[in-house]
């Protein structure tokens, strides 16, 4: 972790984030998922040079720079909550979103048009995420940056390939 004043750090990350998106350089960690840190990638804290910023989270910034020797890696779980095997969340949205964006654009180009909450509803009873995880991942599809377009008639949203 940097020792940059508030201000500093502000810059950093409005670089890192405008020029290499919010994302962990080493495992890929979406902001939303992890909190990030500002890293120093010659480990010089007082190199404030942009090119010498990255985004680590803070389990690749500790691999990186471990503070005490006598500390367990964060990697090896001591806690209660299970085993390694089971699958992390951020595993899960990776498998899962990609799914979820094939079977919507299938089902919109199928159909023409799709009821967004009848789309949201058999998409999460197919691929087995709940009905909120659903609505999230069809929000970034029908985002400006997305293929999909939300429209509203009189009662109900219905979704849309862009053209």
């Amino acid at each position: 972790m940097s020792n940059m004043n508030s201000r500093m750090n502000k810059i950093a990350r409005a670089y890192l984030t405008k020029k290499f998106g919010a994302h962990c350089r080493w495992c890929q960690a979406l902001e939303s998922e992890r909190k990030l840190e500002v890293d120093h990638i010659d480990n010089k804290n007082s190199n404030n040079n942009p090119s010498n910023w990255q985004y680590l989270c803070y389990s690749c910034n500790y691999i990186k720079n471990p503070r005490l020797e006598e500390r367990e890696p964060l990697d090896v779980c001591v806690s209660v909550s299970g085993p390694f095997d089971i699958p992390s969340e951020i595993k899960i949205n990776r498998t899962k979103e990609p799914l979820f964006r094939k079977y919507a654009e299938e089902e919109v180009k199928a159909n023409v048009q799709v009821q967004e909450q009848e789309l949201i509803n058999s998409g999460a009873e197919k691929l087995e995420f709940s009905p909120v995880t659903a609505n999230r991942y069809l929000k970034k599809m029908y985002s400006s940056a997305g293929k999909l377009q939300r429209i509203k008639t009189k009662e109900e949203y219905y979704i849309i390939m862009k053209r």
